[in-house]
């Protein structure tokens, strides 16, 4: 009897195993699966071809400041470097002759926030949206292999990789953080030195603080990263500004975390508030402002990610007409049953799931009105202050695609305090110099990362989409090469869905 109750119990747990196992691995496959990883890579050394020599001629090229348009100029790159600027250049027989006349130069675009997840197309809609670096704020080994190849052939941005995003919990839940969501975790000094060490060692280029670190963690890991020489950006943990203002981390992912942290000095339902929270911000936006320009701490955008929040709480259908849906990756916007990750209705994070109720509806739509424009109000504290600010989107984050949302970053700027002209500057010459590379400017000596447009940015922003061709290392992409490429990520894509996307495609 003792042997057969023994026996049943040890099938049961076997059972159990099996089926945990089962679980296990069906979790896991979700989790690689959202990462867009087995969209097919279209082949785009196919389609541009590099050149020694490239001129451009008579173009309109934008000043170092980013203020104003030198007329017909001359650039000459040569091996992917501008080796010759400046009026009536002489002619190089073996040079790619491009004219530039009524047309305006910039340097190539840098989104200051995105996410590669393993979608390698994204790098692709990059290029042909003028976007010619990118810091990945959540790297994974994959993006620095990605990083040794376009060292290599050239085709693909210039790439800034800060780490895994680090958080500071132990024991279990450390491991489920590291598994769901890629992270590293430490608790303790001696633990805190052998990651910032092999974060180095991997060729990372910054330690991404997340937002749910300790202040000792913290503080642990500013100083281990100072004595390794390595950067800390990203969110602002669990410390108060006061604290964080000296803590020596050098920028802020997102211009809500100050938003965030002074709603919690608030203290009170922002629902219920409004005008009273707005009025508080007000009083304490400037001083903010300040403390950060005194202590060089740059602050990265993501504000038109926020515009879109009240939109995808209540109108999602409608904000998913607004945006180039069929070029984002199907696997990344479909999500996964595990957690509300996707874009699409009923996968979208950011959807109401509130009670159906007219008046909880309407305060949870007053809190997010509040929200996005408490970022407004913080923006034109920091351009009133001079603080640096980089514009980035958080590209692959809901409705944000890689790319183009560039652009609709740039436009949120312009409305939100920024003139044309410091828009394209928090996209060129302050993540240029902010990264300390040789782009951003058009300059002899500089990095062949420019655009040509047939309107004039500086007189409205929206002409930052107006491309006729992109320049990046020794290639060069005309609006015929960009439709092309354009075509085959959208084929890929489409053989890769599961979900029929056909009614929200504007």
């Amino acid at each position: 009897m003792k042997k057969l109750w023994f026996r049943r119990l040890l099938y049961a747990a076997m059972i159990l195993l099996v089926v945990f196992i089962g679980v296990f691995i069906w979790a896991d496959n979700e989790l690689n699966k959202v990462l867009g990883k087995s969209t097919e890579v279209i082949t785009i050394s196919s389609i541009v071809k590099p050149s020694k020599i490239i001129q451009i001629k008579n173009a309109n090229v934008l000043s170092e400041d980013c203020t104003y348009f030198l007329k017909n100029q001359d650039v000459i790159i040569k091996n992917g470097k501008i080796i010759r600027l400046g009026e009536n250049q002489l002619m190089d027989s073996t040079a790619t002759i491009i004219d530039g006349t009524n047309k305006y130069l910039i340097p190539g675009l840098v989104d200051s926030h995105v996410h590669l997840k393993e979608s390698k197309n994204d790098l692709f809609l990059y290029l042909v949206n003028g976007v010619t670096y990118v810091r990945e704020m959540a790297g994974r080994p994959i993006a620095l292999e990605w990083r040794k190849s376009i060292q290599k052939n050239g085709i693909g941005p210039r790439m800034f990789i800060a780490s895994p995003p680090i958080y500071s919990e132990s024991g279990l839940t450390g491991y489920y953080y590291s598994w769901t969501r890629q992270s590293i975790n430490y608790s303790t000094k001696n633990d805190a030195q052998k990651e910032i060490k092999r974060i180095k060692e991997q060729g990372y280029d910054a330690v991404k603080m997340y937002g749910f670190v300790t202040p000792e963690m913290f503080k642990t890991t500013i100083e281990i990263a100072k004595e390794n020489n390595i950067p800390v950006i990203g969110h602002i943990p669990l410390v108060n500004l006061k604290t964080f203002y000296q803590s020596g981390q050098k920028e802020i992912a997102h211009i809500e975390e100050l938003t965030v942290k002074n709603m919690d000095d608030f203290g009170k339902s922002i629902s219920k508030n409004p005008e009273e929270y707005l009025n508080f911000l007000k009083a304490h936006a400037d001083q903010i402002a300040k403390k950060l320009k005194e202590n060089n701490i740059s602050v990265t955008s993501t504000i038109s990610l926020i515009e879109s929040l009240p939109k995808q709480r209540f109108a999602l259908k409608s904000k998913l007409k607004e945006i180039e849906l069929r070029y984002a990756n199907p696997k990344i916007i479909e999500g996964t049953p595990l957690y509300k990750l996707g874009w699409l209705p009923s996968k979208n994070g950011y959807e109401y799931d509130g009670k159906d109720e007219p008046e909880a509806r309407r305060i949870s739509l007053v809190f997010w009105n509040t929200y996005v424009e408490a970022i407004h109000i913080m923006t034109k504290a920091l351009v009133d202050n001079k603080v640096t600010i980089m514009a980035g989107t958080d590209a692959n984050v809901a409705t944000v695609v890689p790319g183009f949302s560039l652009h609709n970053e740039l436009e949120s700027l312009s409305k939100s305090g920024m003139t044309n002209s410091q828009a394209l500057y928090s996209a060129t010459v302050a993540p240029s110099s902010w990264m300390k590379s040789n782009t951003g400017k058009i300059k002899i000596g500089y990095n062949s990362d420019l655009v040509l447009l047939s309107k004039n940015p500086l007189e409205d922003i929206k002409n930052t989409k107006t491309i006729e061709y992109v320049f990046f290392d020794k290639y060069r992409i005309d609006k015929t090469q960009i439709a092309t490429i354009l075509k085959a990520i959208e084929a890929a894509n489409n053989e890769n869905r599961s979900i029929k996307i056909d009614e929200y495609l504007n």
